[in-house]
Order: C-alpha cells, then sequence, then structure tokens
C-alpha cells in the first residue's frame, strides 16, 4: 500500500458567517483535492457559521450536499459564538441545525458549554469526539469563546483552559494517536491551551482556530493555523501517524478564489442571490470607510453618526461586532447590495437610552477595560458618533479606565473622575445588542429603552447606512475619509 493512502487530509476553515458564494467555493476545493468519496478526508469547522449576508439554511443545506458528495469523510464543526444567535429563536435554529448534521454524521462540538442546573454537557452537543481515519484514533473537542450571556437559554460557556483540563483524565484513558481542538477564541487562548497540553503531558497534534477576524500566521511551534474568516481561505494539511507520533507533510493556505463553484452547490446559490437583489446596484463609491474591530474608524463613526442623527440624540454608539468589513473607495465601482450587506448586515431597530454621566463612564469603562490586553480583538469595544472623545489608561494590571469624557468639547468629569454635573442627562443612539446590557454593558441592563419609530415602523439602523452611503455622493469628495471619534490614549503618552 502506498504510504500517501495512510495520509490523513485535513481541510479547516472558519468563520464563514454565512458566505455561501465562497463557502461553497471553498467546498468545491475539498472534493476536488479530496481523495475519491473523501476517503481518509477530516473536514473540520471551527465555527460561527451564522451571522451574515445570505441566508442560514443556505449554508446547512450546503454542508449536507458536502456531506453527500464525500460519504466517507469525517466533518467536524466547532460551535461559534454567534452561532447562538441573539434571541430564541436563533438559539433554536442551532440546535435543529445540529440535529439534521447529527443524522447525516456531521459532529457538532463545544466542550467548554453547560447546563446551567446540572454542570452537565447539553444533549445535542458533545464535548468531542473520537473517528476512525485509516485505521488510527483521532480525538477532537472543541472550544468556544466565552463572551456571552447564554443563561437565558438555559446554558453557560466556562473558562476555556479549566474546560481542557476537566478532559485531561478523558484524553489519557482514550490515548488517542492524535488529538485536535478547534479553539473558536483569539490567538493568545489557542497558545495557551498547548502550554496547559505541555505541563499536563497532553499531546495536542494540531490547534485549529476561529474568532479571530485578523490574519494570524501560524505557529510552528504549537502547530496553530487559524483560516481566513467569512470563508475567504481555507488550510489543507496533510497528517502522518507513525510509531506514536504525527508529522504534518503539507501545509498549504487556499484561497476561495482558486476554485469555480461545483455544479451541486451553483443553483441555489445564484437563486438566492438573485431573489435577494444582492448584485443590485445601489449607490456610487463615494467615502473611503475603513473598519477597525477594536479603535475608532470611519466605517463606525460614518454609522453612529447616522443613528445619533436619525435618534436626535445626543450621542451615538454601536457595538463594534457589527461592523464586519471595510467599505473602501472604489474609484467608477457602483456599490451593491452585497457591498453594503458585506459592511454592516444586522438587520437590528435603532434604541435610545438615557443615562447619566456615571453610567454613561461606566459604560466607557467596560468598552477599554481589555483595550491593552486585546489589543485587535476587544469585542467589548464601542464605536462612536465623531462629537464623542474620551481619554483612557491602563493600571497595573493592563487594565483598562476612563480618565475623562467630552461630548461636543465639553468634559463631563471632574480632575477626579467624579460627574461635574451628575444629574444631566445624555440620550445615546444604541444598538439593541448593547442596549440590553451584553459584552458586560450590565449599566444599560435595566434602564428603559425607547425603540424609535417612523410611519409606524422601527427604525433600523441598516436602512439608515443604506441611506447614507446614497447620500454621501452629493456630499462628500470621492475618496475622502470619514473623521472618526477621537481616544486619548494617557498610557502611551
Amino acid at each position: 500500500m502506498n504510504a500517501q493512502d495512510n495520509d490523513i487530509d485535513i481541510f479547516a476553515l472558519t468563520d464563514s458567517h454565512q458566505e455561501a458564494r465562497k463557502l461553497c467555493c471553498l467546498f468545491s476545493g475539498i472534493i476536488a483535492n479530496a481523495k475519491p468519496h473523501g476517503r481518509g478526508a477530516l473536514i473540520l469547522d471551527c465555527g460561527d457559521l451564522f451571522k451574515g449576508i445570505y441566508d442560514r439554511q443556505l449554508c446547512v443545506d450546503s454542508y449536507l450536499k458536502l456531506r453527500r458528495q464525500l460519504p466517507e469523510a469525517k466533518i467536524v464543526i466547532a460551535v461559534g459564538n454567534n452561532d447562538f444567535g441573539f434571541n430564541h429563536k436563533d438559539f433554536a435554529f442551532l440546535q435543529e441545525t445540529a440535529s439534521q448534521f447529527n443524522k447525516a454524521n456531521i459532529h457538532i462540538l463545544c466542550a467548554n458549554l453547560r447546563n446551567n442546573k446540572s454542570g452537565t454537557y447539553p444533549k445535542w452537543v458533545d464535548p468531542y469526539i473520537l473517528l476512525n481515519i485509516n485505521g488510527k484514533k483521532i480525538m477532537v473537542t472543541a472550544f468556544c469563546i466565552n463572551q456571552i450571556r447564554l443563561q437565558r437559554y438555559g446554558i453557560r460557556l466556562v473558562d476555556i483552559p479549566s474546560a481542557f483540563l476537566e478532559l485531561e483524565d478523558t484524553i489519557k484513558y482514550i490515548a488517542p494517536d492524535a488529538l485536535i481542538v478547534l479553539n473558536h477564541a483569539l490567538e493568545p487562548s489557542s497558545r495557551k491551551i498547548c502550554e496547559l497540553a505541555r505541563q499536563h503531558q497532553l499531546p495536542v497534534d494540531l490547534v485549529i482556530g476561529g474568532h479571530e477576524h485578523s490574519l494570524v500566521a501560524p505557529d510552528a511551534q504549537y502547530r496553530i493555523y487559524y483560516p481566513q474568516a467569512f470563508s475567504r481561505t481555507m488550510w489543507h494539511l496533510k497528517m502522518q501517524i507513525a510509531a506514536h507520533k504525527t508529522a504534518i507533510s503539507k501545509q498549504e493556505e487556499l484561497s476561495c478564489k482558486a476554485f469555480e463553484m461545483h455544479k451541486i452547490f451553483e443553483p441555489d446559490v445564484v437563486e438566492y442571490e438573485e431573489k435577494s437583489g444582492l448584485n443590485i446596484p445601489i449607490a456610487r463609491s463615494t467615502l473611503n470607510l475603513e473598519r477597525n474591530y477594536a479603535a475608532p474608524s470611519p466605517l463606525g463613526t460614518f454609522i453612529t453618526d447616522v443613528m445619533k442623527e436619525a435618534a436626535h440624540a445626543t450621542i451615538g454608539i454601536l457595538s463594534t461586532g457589527y461592523i464586519i468589513h471595510a467599505l473602501r473607495y472604489e474609484e467608477g465601482k457602483m456599490l451593491t447590495h452585497y457591498n453594503l450587506e458585506r459592511a454592516f448586515s444586522a438587520d437590528v431597530p435603532l434604541q435610545t437610552v438615557a443615562v447619566h454621566p456615571a453610567e454613561l463612564k461606566a459604560v466607557f469603562e467596560n468598552a477599554v477595560r481589555n483595550r491593552y490586553i486585546q489589543k485587535d480583538g476587544n469585542t467589548r469595544f464601542l464605536q462612536c458618533s465623531q462629537n464623542l472623545a474620551y481619554s483612557c489608561f491602563c493600571d497595573e494590571n493592563n487594565e483598562g479606565h476612563i480618565k475623562q469624557i467630552y461630548i461636543n468639547g465639553d468634559a463631563l468629569l471632574n480632575e477626579e473622575g467624579k460627574p461635574l454635573h451628575p444629574e444631566h442627562i445624555i440620550v445615546c443612539a444604541v444598538d439593541p445588542f448593547v442596549g440590553a446590557g451584553e459584552q458586560g454593558f450590565d449599566v444599560l441592563r435595566h434602564l428603559g429603552k425607547e425603540t424609535i419609530m417612523r410611519d409606524n415602523q422601527m427604525v433600523k439602523i441598516k436602512e439608515l447606512f443604506i441611506q447614507a452611503v446614497k447620500d454621501a455622493e452629493h456630499k462628500y469628495k470621492k475618496g475622502s475619509s470619514y473623521p472618526s471619534f477621537k481616544i486619548i490614549d494617557l498610557s502611551a503618552q
């Protein structure tokens, strides 16, 4: 038998976010590169299949089609933080998807998910799976970043390192030929898992990472690979196992652009694009709206300024997780519905909440708390309207704090950080995620919110954004950037 027949073909992707066309192009690449029927293939998805532009059921159906094309392949999917959704309907869809996948022999994993009452793993998801590939025992487990409140669904996410160590006895008892971890968390978390594994003599042979939307170079020391988010790329690795040791002989990152979509996927994708009008021209490219996930950005301030104006609010604030892609200027380009949806796709209403200065300080304290630790992945960060600025610093534990807040150039706090006018009312235009107190914005949780209505219809932030992009052609110079709000970083001075 040829030694290559014992190779394990690993195809790893992550954070598809309902980019169905690109996802199906990657699936087409897997079909083209795998052995017949998917023999010896292991397909790993590190989570966040959901939250995006295309219909989520289209992505589910595409996985089921891939399974039928490669009936012998092993397919394992981690649960990502966005896969839980934002309401009970979304969570029910995740559970139904897990049921569909289970029937198709597609495994859904999350080892740090627990039932609130019993502390056990939920029945609809597994902590790990043991696979037989080429006569070898391959154990795969998965973890999800713990930054979302799931108690309303009767579940919770526990600390990843603790959950990993809970598997220690199981891993040693199974003694797999290879242990693979899918870690839907930032790169430092993946390195932490590898360091813990070495300390406890646990052989982690490969880590596939997710949740990072920035480029992450592979880590040869720990064998950590982060595919590019939004189905832009996947990693194709070849693993060999001999004498209780693993080796990776092939490492190539493949772009979705390298593959033509297989005929089994194309009809449904094209039908959805035509039905939803994704390719319909909307506006002429005018502004250069760059995106930054953890710092002020032109795109973030452009949207929050529109929110503030529409709500007649004092300031606008928006969870940074809502802005997905930059909307860069391209000379002569007509922006399509797809281009705008890539930048902001969430169909959420605009709300207002009235706060006092002390409450607003607490909001921004939470937004900058991890600023000096998670410099590129601070998910608590808030994009703000350009009439707002604040100064911040980090303490001896690298925790961020607010020193001063300015609205229209006026300071809200004294030298001791106390409000100059404690009873002053500040009306904030917000998204419902922040307004509900998610991501640690507890101070807003119990405050009254008003949903902005127009002609008896809820005003949607996405619709405001689209109209503002249309209006930009008549208001701004071509290729100009939009001014973002300001942060004065005292720790950098």
